[in-house]
């Protein structure tokens, strides 16, 4: 009896003995388990302050490539920086100028954490610096995108620029339609007959052999409100307004800003740099010319909250942004670009002949100075993972 008392105890003892070990190994590998985990998100923090850096000596010296190794508080950094054409990492050729794709890798004790993003730089010296990326196209629409008849995009005597289309919804296209750069849209994309969307649809630069059309991600339309603006226009019409005549605006370093409280309709020539931004509708009507100076882009900016519509015999050098409809009816032609939160709706013999939107227009509406005041435009992210 007490034998097996005595064995009975010690077996009780050992399988204590193994709980204890159980538990404490259980406890080790939970303070383990932890710990690494407190690692690893210092490790993530410390690789979204890297891509913050690259950022802010990115806007100081656009030629920063990077940094090996940069000790932080609790851990490592280290940056690299490459140029990049494309929005994304691994991501088609989207011709990007001045794009950078920042690798940023977090490192704390055995903990690795990696962010990529790709910025756009402001593009000193071009007529593209200070552009949105949503005015980058030759036509951008945050609606559905048809085309029908004989409608021609195409470069304005430049191969050198790609006329892109984009619609944040679907793309139809029917009959002998053109374009003259890539088509991206982000629901799908239809052609009678299909075999128009690649016949019809060729970039005049594609040296990495990309498809011709394909589906991407939505592109940011703002709205835009001309009220916001008011105060900075040199001439404020309160009502509805028509301009006929010649009517001069400012110059590329002075461009003329025009606010107009209701309907604009114009009815003459436009020669100069300027923009008209409009509470209501623009009206462009009959034999009406806005005047190109520039070679390189557009000199004047028609703005709207509205829709635009223009009639008849019309030629339009401008870049033109609405927050409804672009209605271009007859015998339209448009030496600019068209972003338009609604769609573009090509009525008769429309040709739309690309050129860059100029930034001497788009800086007081969409850019700003940096926190010293120094005029330093902040690098916009486009992508981040």
């Amino acid at each position: 009896m007490g034998r097996l008392i005595i064995i009975m105890l010690l077996g009780a003892g050992v399988l204590f003995s193994i709980a204890s070990i159980n538990s404490t190994n259980s406890n080790l590998v939970m303070a383990s388990a932890t710990y690494s985990e407190n690692q690893r998100l210092q490790a993530k923090d410390n690789a979204e302050s890297g891509i913050e850096m690259a950022i802010m000596k990115l806007s100081a010296d656009t030629t920063w490539t990077g940094i090996t190794s940069k000790q932080l508080e609790s851990g490592v950094v280290t940056i690299s920086v490459e140029n990049t054409t494309s929005e994304f990492y691994n991501g088609p050729n989207t011709n990007l100028v001045s794009a950078r794709l920042i690798t940023s890798v977090g490192n704390v004790g055995d903990q690795y954490d990696t962010i990529r993003s790709v910025i756009q730089l402001p593009v000193a010296g071009t007529p593209n610096n200070g552009v949105p990326g949503f005015m980058d196209y030759a036509v951008c629409t945050g609606n559905n995108l048809t085309m029908n008849g004989n409608v021609s995009i195409q470069d304005d005597n430049n191969t050198q620029w790609n006329a892109n289309v984009h619609t944040n919804a679907e793309f139809q296209m029917n009959g002998n339609n053109t374009i003259k750069g890539f088509m991206t849209y982000y629901s799908e994309a239809h052609s009678n007959p299909q075999s128009r969307l690649t016949t019809n649809i060729v970039p005049n630069q594609n040296p990495q052999n990309l498809p011709h059309f394909y589906q991407d991600s939505i592109v940011t339309i703002p709205t835009f409100n001309p009220d916001d603006y008011k105060s900075s226009a040199s001439i404020v019409y309160t009502t509805n307004k028509t301009l006929n005549g010649n009517i001069v605006l400012g110059t590329k370093d002075n461009p003329q800003i025009i606010y107009v409280g209701g309907d604009l309709t114009l009815n003459g020539n436009v020669t100069g740099y300027g923009v008209f931004i409009v509470k209501g509708n623009i009206l462009i009507n009959g034999n009406v010319t806005v005047n190109s100076v520039d070679a390189n882009g557009s000199n004047v900016g028609l703005y709207t909250a509205g829709d635009l519509n223009a009639n008849g015999n019309v030629k339009i050098y401008a870049q033109i942004l609405t927050g409804g409809n672009a209605n271009l009816n007859g015998n339209c032609k448009v030496y600019g670009s068209v972003t338009t939160k609604g769609t573009v709706n090509f009525n008769g013999n429309v040709n739309i002949y690309y050129r860059p939107a100029t930034g001497a227009l788009t800086t007081p509406f969409w850019t700003s100075t940096n926190s010293s005041g120094n005029g330093l435009i902040r690098p916009q992210i486009l992508s981040y993972y």
